[in-house]
């Protein structure tokens, strides 16, 4: 049972929702379709926006650190590596060179309809040497009209920018001449023209590089891929596709050469440190060549003995092998230098391989196969699996190793040179055994051969290490560039804008009908009268078309207004006392809501049932009733009531058989008062004698006092509620009078009702 009421509720709210949707239709039709226009004119001013996006891949020596603490444990941090390229690529530093690349100092419009273009590509001119005085002018659109003498500027402001820039002007009356840097209040440049110029152009200047980055960064999305894959992509968001693509593009290759030219810089050391033993190497070779030279030509001395020149040979080896040993020591504290940075393995190995040391080259030869084992794994697992915890371990102990290694090369490098220069000591003492003159050639020989190899091998070195530099790879690699492929805007969504605004339209529609609806203060359906009186609804009366009065149920009896009568006919005869004539009295809470009409009318479809009916008009104060009859109302109840006449008299006969009237008669000054009379009860006992059904046809309930009086009288009293006529106050104000006087017998109609949906039942379609 209460499901099934519940289900009757859910069936009531659901028809109340139509017909509110139903009677503001209009203005929920208007509402939508003003909705659509302003977003289809947003969206006309709005630029299309596109992605363009390029794919870097992280390679595998940048994903972990070259040396821990001793004490620490081995931890992986790929994706903290990660994000640290991430943040550089989003940096200022590396972002400055592509700005200047791409050249957003400067933006061109040209007109087209109601809004202005961006165009990039076959600009008519170019925009130069800017210098920017006031920062007001930043994004501001400037008009260059053209004229034969060359050109004019004027800045075009909105009226929010009128607002905050009131003073923001320039003067159009002057004119500038093309290829001439031009000066203003607010900037200076150079205009230069590519072709000629038929039409206004509009162009905005952005600033410096740091101006146009804090502008655009938000335009640069950059992220991991997956954390799975050391991938990173780069997308930059901007109304022209070609400028987003040559941004991205640009970004990529410049951060990929950024780190090739730091990989050089340590390479760049070496090539230093060698470059200034040459240029000292250079000096003591010119001079010893010199000595050399003076010295034979003095002394008449060719060549040495032959002991002197193998103590040249071998202080030339010496002097060779402490060279070498002081380069590879350079290399040792540059290797460690990096590995206290927390340099990656691999980005050293190079140099590492120059100190041709075997166990440390062995156990680098061994990181680099479990660290292609350790891809393998994480092309399949993520970073957590256990699979790879063990080579994590791996790593990380042969990483200490190798730096151990390093370390301990560098102390026996150390001792070496300590070694070789006492060797070289020793053959310089042998070297003051021999004959003077001799020494001095030999000495003089010694530093001269010594001095060239030392060149030609510091020579060697240089070029060994400029082809180092030269095979210098990046740590990462572009997978994919920004190609000219999405030629879809991912921004604005203009069908789906659309959709949505006809949606956010449609619904702000229905909420004002909501809202009015909840403010009209009128009763607009049966649902809201049930809802404000408890009374019975007897009966509800479709709209009939004003005009002309006329008794509608006889001249169009099939039609839905003659049905809605039928239906009320038949409700008002299961209320009959069949012992006796049935007196039904019809009223109204205030005048216009048909209660004439219906009197009329419900007399005439009770007649047409074959009853004797009298029509009684006792609205004496603006009687109307005797026009739906075509009766004279020059006597009636107000002659009758004041005894003038008696009830013979003023029972006419309509048109209609078995249908009587009596009139109100001429206008009294006392209608109340006439009422009250004993004449009034002997009417209505001797009609009930003579008639089925006796209709009284009695003023506004809540205008006077009248129906009150006459309640008593009927079997039935009958109140008219106009719908969108009728306020809810009077519903609520007749539970009051009922309450307070106690009324029995009284019921409602609804009149006027809106049933082309058929809602009520009574539709077109009976």
């Amino acid at each position: 049972m209460n499901q099934h009421v519940t289900q009757i509720n859910e069936e009531l709210n659901l028809k109340e929702i139509i017909g509110i949707i139903n009677k503001y239709k209009l203005s929920i039709l208007i509402i939508t379709i003003l909705s659509i226009a302003l977003v289809y004119i947003y969206l006309y001013f709005q630029p299309s926006i596109y992605r363009s996006s390029a794919l870097i891949e992280v390679k595998s020596n940048m994903e972990t650190n070259i040396i821990s603490s001793e004490n620490s444990s081995p931890i992986t941090i790929d994706k903290e590596k990660i994000d640290k390229e991430i943040e550089i690529l989003k940096t200022f530093y590396v972002n400055n060179s592509v700005i200047n690349h791409v050249n957003l100092k400067v933006h061109y419009y040209l007109k087209n309809g109601y809004k202005k273009v961006e165009i990039y590509k076959k600009v008519p001119l170019n925009i130069n040497h800017i210098n920017i005085f006031d920062n007001k002018i930043l994004g501001q659109m400037i008009k260059l009209t053209p004229n034969k003498n060359g050109y004019t500027l004027s800045v075009e402001t909105s009226l929010i920018d009128n607002l905050s820039n009131a003073d923001l002007h320039l003067d159009k009356n002057i004119t500038f001449a093309y290829d001439k840097v031009i000066e203003t209040e607010y900037f200076a440049l150079s205009i230069e023209k590519n072709h000629s110029i038929n039409q206004a152009m509009y162009f905005t200047l952005s600033g410096d590089n740091k101006h146009i980055f804090d502008r655009i960064k938000s335009n640069l999305i950059i992220y991991q891929v997956t954390k799975s894959a050391p991938l990173i992509r780069v997308e930059f968001e901007d109304n022209i596709l070609e400028r987003a693509d040559k941004y991205v593009n640009t970004l990529v290759d410049s951060f990929i050469q950024q780190s090739i030219e730091d990989k050089g810089k340590k390479t760049d050391k070496i090539i230093e440190f060698i470059d200034e033993q040459l240029k000292e190497t250079k000096n003591k070779l010119n001079e010893y060549e010199s000595k050399l030279e003076e010295y034979k030509i003095k002394n008449d001395a060719i060549q040495p003995s032959l002991q002197g020149s193998n103590f040249i040979n071998e202080l030339s080896k010496i002097e060779n092998k402490i060279t070498d040993y002081t380069l590879k020591k350079k290399l040792i504290i540059n290797i460690l230098s990096m590995a206290k940075k927390k340099e990656s393995i691999d980005s050293i190995t190079t140099s590492l391989m120059k100190l041709d040391d075997e166990p440390t080259m062995s156990l680098i030869n061994k990181l680099q196969e479990i660290q292609i084992r350790e891809e393998e794994l994480r092309a399949k697992y993520s970073y957590a699996h256990p699979s790879l915890r063990p080579i994590k371990k791996q790593i990380y102990h042969i990483r200490k190793n190798i730096i151990k290694n390093i370390k301990n090369l560098n102390i026996r490098v150390n001792q070496k040179i300590l070694s070789l220069k006492k060797q070289k000591k020793s053959y310089k003492s042998k070297l003051d055994s021999l004959p003077t003159k001799e020494r001095r050639l030999v000495g003089l020989k010694r530093d001269y051969e010594v001095s060239s190899k030392i060149y030609n091998h510091l020579l060697k070195k240089r070029s060994e290490n400029q082809m180092i530099k030269v095979a210098i790879q990046s740590d990462y690699r572009v997978i994919d560039y920004a190609k000219n492929t999405q030629a879809k805007p991912v921004s604005p969504k203009r069908l789906f804008s659309l959709i949505l605004g006809a949606i956010l339209g449609l619904i702000l529609g229905i909420f004002i009908a909501y809202l009015r609806n909840y403010f009209d203060d009128k009763i607009q359906s049966k649902h809201e009268l049930e809802a404000t009186t408890s009374l019975p609804i007897y009966g509800i009366l479709p709209e009939v078309k004003k005009g002309k009065l006329k008794m509608e149920v006889i001249e169009n009896p099939k039609s839905p207004y003659a049905e809605s009568f039928r239906s009320l006919r038949t409700n008002l005869q299961f209320t009959q006392n069949k012992n006796e004539a049935h007196t039904i009295l019809i009223t109204s809470t205030v005048m216009g809501e048909g209660k004439s009409t219906t009197t009329a009318n419900l007399s005439a479809i009770f007649h047409l049932a074959g009853y004797k009916c009298i029509v009684i008009n006792l609205d004496m104060r603006k009687p109307t009733l005797h026009r739906y009859f075509n009766v004279s109302n020059s006597i009636g109840m107000s002659t009758y009531l004041s005894g003038k006449n008696d009830i013979d008299q003023i029972v006419q006969t309509s048109e209609y058989e078995n249908l009587d009237v009596i009139t109100s008669g001429p206008i009294p000054p006392n209608p109340s008062e006439l009422i009250m009379r004993d004449r009034m009860k002997e009417l209505i006992e001797h009609l009930k004698g003579e008639y089925d059904y006796i209709f009284i046809d009695s003023a506004p309930l809540g205008l006077v006092t009248d129906t009150m009086n006459l309640m008593p009288f009927a079997n039935i009293n009958l109140i008219i509620f106009r719908e969108n006529y009728a306020l809810k106050s009077y519903a609520k104000d007749l539970n009051s009078l009922v309450e307070r006087h106690n009324l029995k017998r009284i019921g409602l109609i609804l009149n006027g009702s809106d049933m082309s949906s058929g809602s009520y039942g009574y539709g077109y379609g009976y």
